[in-house]
């Protein structure tokens, strides 16, 4: 019986390790941004009063006033808002005390269109400078009212590290971000870390099939996102198709493999 019992555990520590070798996911992969699709995420901006504003997306919002000051708001973080003028707003974000993003929102002379540009700072110490524009979908004049974001661009597209870990599961690694999430595919949860992660995110996941995961982002129980990664059939691209919660369109990230 105990032969029997090191002969099972044997194959299936060599079925783990074949698994391993063939998985198609594992390898290092870089976003290919003119590839991908960020169009169609929205935010509601609602004027409370004098200076006060809520800002809310997705399943959640934060109340800020536009007064300059640091406020804490969600996932711990901390935002400053301020005018530069009639129809700009500056905001700097910090998390544990460092800066994480600085921007400065352009509202166009009919209200209609919002641009935004920015640089974002990494775990890492590299930056990365953004472009956003969004289009009011509903609302007023001024800032109050429906965004939907039309384009997004920047200068240093994320590279992804993905190895296998424990068997058929697998570690997901951004680097730039410091960012680590190793988890099994058994429809238990597993612990997100790194300097920017959320407190409380947590991810579980299962495999479809061999070219296709489904992975459920989780924020202190509550699901903040589903999302299905496929490698193509060459192996030579990796697809994220993100649909976060509370949200009215699915968003694409596409990977090319280095």
């Amino acid at each position: 019986m105990r032969r029997f019992s090191c002969s099972v555990a044997l194959a299936c520590l060599l079925a783990g390790m074949l698994w391993a070798s063939d998985d198609p996911f594992c390898g290092k992969w870089k976003l290919n941004v003119e590839k991908s699709n960020f169009a169609g995420e929205q935010i509601k901006i609602q004027h409370l009063s004098g200076n006060e504003y809520k800002w809310g997306s997705g399943g959640g919002s934060d109340t800020v006033s536009n007064d300059g000051t640091y406020q804490t708001v969600r996932f711990g973080r901390t935002i400053s808002m301020f005018p530069e003028g009639t129809n700009r707003w500056r905001r700097v974000i910090k998390k544990d005390g460092r800066v994480i993003s600085s921007m400065t929102h352009t509202l166009s002379a009919d209200g209609k269109m919002q641009t935004i540009q920015g640089t974002e700072t990494k775990p890492d110490g590299t930056t990365s400078d953004f472009t956003t524009v969004w289009k009011k979908v509903s609302g007023g004049a001024g800032w109050a009212g429906t965004w939907e974001t039309t384009d997004l661009k920047f200068t240093s597209p994320d590279e992804y590290d993905i190895e296998a870990y424990e068997g058929d599961g697998l570690s997901f690694n951004t680097p730039a971000y410091r960012d680590m999430l190793r988890m099994k595919f058994d429809g238990k949860d597993y612990e997100e870390k790194g300097p920017n992660v959320m407190p409380g995110s947590m991810s579980s996941g299962k495999r479809v099939d061999g070219r296709t995961l489904e992975i459920t982002n989780k924020v202190k129980g509550k699901v903040t996102d589903n999302t299905r990664y496929e490698v193509s059939s060459d192996g030579k691209t990796l697809t994220l198709t993100i649909r976060e919660t509370g949200q009215p369109k699915t968003l694409t990230m596409v990977y090319d493999k280095m």
